[in-house]
């Protein structure tokens, strides 16, 4: 099972008004470099193409694709906590003919922070190829908008933009300063997979 972005990613989590009045600059100076930190920090926060790093989740409503061989656990079972929809469930054919599955015939469940898709009764999966996408599960995460981000996470944005605009050589690939990161981690955690 391997998972690819198909759309969203990349959104700025603080405009840069807001990012300014946090850092307390009135000019326009440095607005390049305010812009920089904001998207730095975005970029840490969030989830990369592959849907690695981050808070381990979306943050803005991105379209994702699962792929695997099968209808097997560990594609119906959707790697983000934030999962708001499956969008589609493609398949490939014995006889190699593209197929989707209705959305009539399985529903989108949660087990605690998981989402699952499941069949419903009566139904089964259709037969499949044999080779390694014929099944391509499509699915929206991530908050609808950046107005639906929660207060904590912008805030956790905020700490991470001061530390990049006043480290100037640093980048999102670069580490925080162990302050940031635990400030960040509380502010954060309840919205990770794992939290109780």
């Amino acid at each position: 099972m391997w998972l690819e972005r198909i759309s969203g990613g990349g959104v700025d989590l603080v405009d840069l008004a807001a990012a300014k009045a946090h850092l307390r600059i009135l000019s326009d100076e440095t607005d390049a470099e305010v812009q920089a930190a904001i998207s730095a920090a975005s970029i840490h926060l969030d989830v990369d193409a592959d849907g690695f790093g981050g808070l381990g989740f979306p943050l803005v409503a991105q379209q994702w694709s699962s792929k695997a061989a099968g209808f097997v656990p560990s594609v119906l079972r959707l790697p983000f906590a934030r999962v708001t929809a499956v969008t589609e469930i493609r398949y490939t054919a014995p006889d190699g003919t593209l197929g989707v599955v209705p959305a009539t015939d399985y529903l989108l469940t949660w087990r605690g922070r998981d989402a699952v898709v499941t069949l419903l009764p009566g139904k089964s999966w259709p037969n499949l190829i044999d080779r390694p996408d014929a099944v391509d599960l499509r699915f929206t995460a991530g908050f609808a908008d950046v107005a639906s981000v929660p207060d904590d996470i912008v805030e956790a944005a905020k700490q991470m933009i001061s530390f990049y605009f006043h480290n100037r050589g640093a980048d999102a690939t670069d580490g925080v300063s162990e302050e940031v990161a635990r400030c960040v981690d509380r502010l954060t955690m309840r919205y990770r997979r794992f939290a109780a």
